[in-house]
């Protein structure tokens, strides 16, 4: 198909070209898209700390909760630590898990009553000012009702 254009030259159109020309763009800005929203989607890269935060929560929650469910007695064995002031049990509890010092996971516990810290355990020294802390709070029932607030803080290195 010719046609003449204003300076009288012939001008050849192929209509099939210009469907082409369009077809090759939307594909290709589609393609764009998909890669665009491909890499928006995926995890990129993880934040060491932060997640390394949330997995520490994580653990000392467990690791409370485990010890706080109910036994024959109906008393955790939280509580009888908390009424007997008894951190051996504790330890022991602890090293059976897999975050002990093989992992790089340290703890320091504490019991507070309201008005006195009693610094149970810190084996391995002080926790560093990113450590986690996590608790639990014991209410002992005795002639009064006392409340506790067990305090895990665990830190990495």
């Amino acid at each position: 198909m010719a046609l003449r254009g204003r300076g009288g030259s012939k001008m050849l159109t192929n209509k099939k070209g210009q469907m082409h020309t369009i077809e090759a763009l939307l594909a290709l800005m589609l393609i764009i898209g998909v890669v665009a929203f491909t890499a928006r989607s995926a995890p990129g890269e993880t934040q060491v700390e932060g997640s390394m935060d949330t997995q520490l929560a994580l653990y000392g929650n467990d690791f409370l909760s485990i010890l706080d469910m109910e036994q024959p007695d109906h008393k955790s064995w939280l509580y009888h630590f908390v009424e007997t002031n008894n951190i051996t049990g504790f330890k022991q509890e602890w090293e059976k898990t897999n975050l002990t010092d093989k992992k790089g996971i340290f703890y320091k516990l504490e019991l507070y009553n309201g008005c006195d810290l009693q610094n149970f355990s810190a084996p391995y020294g002080e926790p560093p000012e990113n450590a986690v802390t996590v608790s639990r709070l014991v209410t002992l029932v005795n002639p009064h009702v006392e409340v506790y607030e067990v305090r895990l803080t665990l830190w990495c290195v």
